[in-house]
């Protein structure tokens, strides 16, 4: 993206194949000098792909990458991100929901480099999980001496529907730098009994409070995405299952 310029890619994935099929592949992302790019990956329905894409970003001045990524499940998905915040101002932020089942395996991996000062970077992972899938998180905030002032988040968390559900993650900061604002965490937990009893004495039924209880789980991730239409679209596709 050259300067002053802005653009939104929605790389979206509709089939229901139950064919094998692998897909691999890499993208490379250069904004220049304030523009901003919306980088949007979502699938709709379940198939037996093994999928694997590199995204790579390069930021400079006053720039603004965010990325996210919205999943119903393939049977492997992995989603390596680098992305290098290079100049001041440059922002960057990773949104996931993801709502797995069967024996889906999804794994991201993020690696946030601070190169420069003043750079923010956020990230936040949202997992619901059921039967027995396995949902992955390795993500890396790597902060270089001279990066001072840098702005830093990151948060996963994991729903789990089943006993034979799993969610791994690996947060990791790496930090030279003294003057930062640097954090990371990771919850993992199940269904708030006492909140499922309350829905159901109000006349809901147990699927119902159930949905109710994850799209409570993932409405932070939705938000994030203003338009209403697309929101709706994400909601029914994470909720089908």
């Amino acid at each position: 993206l050259n300067e002053d310029s802005e653009l939104t890619i929605l790389n979206y994935t509709d089939t229901n194949s139950r064919n094998n099929f692998f897909v691999n592949s890499f993208d490379y992302v250069k904004l220049k000098k304030d523009s901003n790019l919306k980088n949007i990956f979502i699938n709709k329905e379940r198939c037996n792909c093994y999928f694997h894409n590199y995204l790579k970003s390069d930021l400079e001045q006053n720039t603004n990458l965010d990325n996210y990524i919205l999943s119903t499940g393939f049977k492997f998905n992995q989603i390596d991100v680098e992305i290098n915040l290079n100049k001041d101002h440059a922002k960057s932020s990773i949104f996931s929901a993801l709502s797995l089942c069967s024996e889906e395996h999804q794994e991201i991996k993020s690696i946030i480099n601070h190169n420069f000062k003043n750079c923010q970077s956020y990230q936040k992972i949202k997992n619901v999980l059921n039967d027995k899938s396995k949902g992955v998180y390795q993500g890396k905030i790597f902060v270089k001496q001279e990066a001072q002032k840098t702005d830093a988040y990151q948060l996963s968390k994991a729903l789990l529907l089943d006993d034979n559900a799993e969610f791994d993650a690996k947060p990791e900061l790496e930090i030279y730098a003294d003057d930062v604002k640097c954090s990371h965490g990771s919850t993992t937990g199940q269904f708030n009994l006492d909140s499922i009893f309350y829905l159901r004495s109000r006349g809901i039924c147990l699927k119902k409070a159930k949905e109710l209880m994850i799209l409570g789980f993932i409405n932070e991730v939705i938000q994030k995405c203003n338009d209403s239409d697309f929101q709706d679209f994400i909601i029914d596709s994470l909720l089908k299952n």
